[in-house]
């Protein structure tokens, strides 16, 4: 079937009712949502409260306590306790069909409860009803793969081999033990899920630390697992600022391993801190993503297809484009056509029908947004849509409108991640030149190449220093094949969705065995 310009539109929201169950979740009797550790919700030392807001209205959802230095420890003493066993069965030494029962009950809880996820997803996250039905797809999915790499991936001795003489040797596989998770506000449940799933099944006790913009997905996941069947101590959620929650965890020597999704800044920082120590780190920190358009694509079609991916969740996608770079010769028709599809947004409510460009997570966001806008054109950008602050009557939100630049080889107008439905649009005389600047970013997370000769796309495409190289598609994933980052972006291991995110979670020891002398 052929895909008309008139079939392609942006993610849009459907009308949203929040759940009775959400409302009362976030009421939690009256008091504070606490942190959940041991199984337990805990309230925390410090006696230091945040409030999460819906971003399209900034209306207060929840109450929720901070997690300080003390609540890592005992989060971290308790996961210990739960992987070691310390009088009870270990998690570590559970049966991987154990293991697996439980992640199953989960995922039906969660089916279960689906509205609930959803609310958190819309109300707390700021999404369209379209894309949070997608991502809540993601939690059975994850859970299914790596249930099956579970299975076919053996932990334990591996085959002996005869090394000396009278010496043999094997290799020892064996989860880390106290794994963390800091997840950022983009996406929460999915990448929740992608952290969780993987860690728990090879055998690791987890510590999840979601923003503090985006906490209750998480505080109700653990809700579901302890009602799974979970052991106290195997599940642990650390509400609280990354400054404070998240460094706390970084430098807690007992967590063994930390999975980081943000910013380049704050993972490096991070990094920084866990090699003080020797815990073993893997993050993935944004991109600046880039789309080569050559001259044999229809305009109309793709730049509309490049404007969907531009504003996948308002453009707070990690691997979203934000650098379009054609061909001159269909240049002024594709600019057309891309200024057409950012003016036709419509800028709304996110649980309202028919929005498509929401409210941005917080008035930081907005500031940071805005700022870059502006230095677009101080470096050189041509204002085709100039942005600015949008306003949606009777909601006081964090609402920005979309942007779009005309620039020229030889300037940087937009160096860094925007994160918004913001696009620079470079018309070049040839695919390699466009090659040629599009490598130069430090980022390498997702880009694309959009042609009819899929052949040519696909020797561009693994020309791309990133992570995930596409054709004719933007922002795919697909469980089986890595996601993750080179240069600034991310790394190291395998990334994840891939048996190698599963084998990450654990540690490989060789063992030598030798008679004993006589």
């Amino acid at each position: 079937m052929t895909t008309t310009a008139a079939d392609i539109r942006a993610w849009t929201a459907a009308a949203f009712r929040t759940p009775d169950k959400f409302t009362e979740f976030c009421r939690n009797g009256g008091k504070p949502l606490g942190g959940v550790i041991d199984g337990e919700q805990v309230r925390g030392s410090m006696n230091a409260t945040f409030e999460t807001v819906d971003p399209g209205t900034q209306e207060v959802l929840a109450t929720v306590c901070e997690m300080g230095e003390a609540e890592v420890a005992r989060a971290v003493s308790a996961a210990q306790r739960a992987f070691n066993g310390c009088g009870k069965a270990s998690w570590s030494a559970l049966g991987v069909e154990d293991r697996i029962a439980l992640v199953a009950k989960l995922v039906d809880l969660c089916d279960r409860d689906r509205d609930v996820l959803l609310a958190c997803e819309v109300r707390d996250g700021g999404k369209v009803s379209e894309l949070a039905e997608g991502d809540f797809t993601q939690i059975r999915a994850c859970a299914e793969y790596f249930i099956g790499v579970a299975r076919r991936i053996a932990l334990g001795d591996g085959p002996s081999v005869q090394v000396a003489r009278n010496m043999r040797g094997f290799t020892h596989r064996e989860p880390w033990g106290v794994v963390a998770g800091i997840i950022p506000w983009n996406y929460p449940i999915v990448l929740t899920a992608w952290f969780m799933f993987p860690a728990l099944l090879s055998g690791n006790t987890v510590l999840i630390k979601p923003a503090e913009d985006t906490p209750l997905s998480a505080l109700y996941l653990a809700k579901l697992a302890h009602e799974a069947g979970f052991p106290a101590g195997v599940v642990n959620v650390l509400p609280g600022r990354g400054e404070l929650t998240g460094a706390c965890i970084a430098e807690n020597p007992g967590v063994r391993y930390i999975a980081f999704t943000g910013s380049p800044g704050v993972g490096q920082a991070i990094l920084r801190t866990c090699d003080r120590h020797g815990t073993r780190m893997k993050r993935e920190m944004g991109g600046n993503g880039a789309a080569i358009v050559l001259g044999d694509a229809d305009p109309d079609v793709v730049a509309r297809l490049i404007g969907r991916y531009t504003n996948q969740h308002f453009g707070q996608t990690c691997s979203t484009i934000h650098r379009i770079f054609v061909d001159k010769k269909i240049a002024e028709d594709f600019i057309a056509a891309e200024t057409e599809f950012f003016k036709g947004l419509k800028i709304g409510y996110q649980a309202e029908a028919g929005t498509q460009l929401g409210a941005v997570i917080n008035p930081t966001q907005r500031r940071r947004i805005l700022k870059a806008q502006q230095e677009t054109i101080a470096r050189g950008g041509q204002a085709i849509l100039p942005g600015g602050e949008a306003s949606v009557p009777g909601k006081n939100g964090f609402y920005v409108k979309p942007a779009l630049y005309r620039t020229e080889p030889g300037l940087n107008v937009n160096p860094a991640e925007v994160f918004h439905t913001y696009a620079t649009i470079c018309p070049v005389s040839s695919a390699e030149e466009a090659l040629q600047i599009a490598n130069r970013s430090p980022y390498g997370l997702g880009s694309s190449v959009w042609t009819k000769d899929v052949e040519r796309g696909i020797a561009l495409a693994k020309q791309f220093r990133d992570g995930t190289a596409q054709v004719n598609c933007h922002n795919a994933i697909a469980y089986g094949l890595p996601y993750g980052g080179q240069g600034i972006s991310g790394g190291p291991g395998g990334g994840v969705n891939c048996e190698e995110t599963f084998l990450d979670y654990t540690q490989l020891k060789a063992v030598y065995v030798s008679d004993y002398p006589r």
